[in-house]
């Protein structure tokens, strides 16, 4: 279960950073644009995405022991529960199930993901000044 929270932490890090780039790469470049997706996303990713990640991967588990159906319907419940605030959640969620289930064979650990969360605070105290 640690090893799960550790893997859904770091996932939620990188997939909120993912985002933002896809959105600025689609919208033109703008550093409020940027920080805005980054930190709003980070907020509802962190606290109702890993949530309902780990909803959707129990329902998966629940619906099927095959690996391919139990992906499919693990993702189809990230995106349902990521329909709930359609733009700030859709495309987060798709790929925040997408990084996560990349970093299954990676090893984490407590230090990288406290590693990620300084960085994401120092970003927040860098970009407020």
């Amino acid at each position: 279960m640690v090893i799960i929270l550790q893997r859904k932490i770091l996932a939620a890090i990188l997939s909120c950073l993912l985002y933002a780039l896809i959105t600025v790469f689609i919208w033109g470049f703008s550093k409020n644009l940027f920080l805005n997706t980054y930190f709003i996303n980070f907020i509802f990713v962190i606290t109702y995405g890993i949530m309902t990640s780990f909803i959707s991967d129990w329902l998966g588990r629940r619906i099927s022991k095959k690996m391919y159906v139990r992906e499919i319907s693990s993702f189809a419940f990230h995106c349902f529960f990521g329909m709930i605030f359609i733009f700030l959640s859709l495309g987060p969620a798709i790929v925040f199930f997408i990084v996560d289930r990349l970093l299954i064979k990676a090893k984490i650990g407590w230090l990288s993901v406290i590693i990620a969360l300084l960085i994401v605070v120092l970003v927040f105290i860098i970009s407020i000044t």
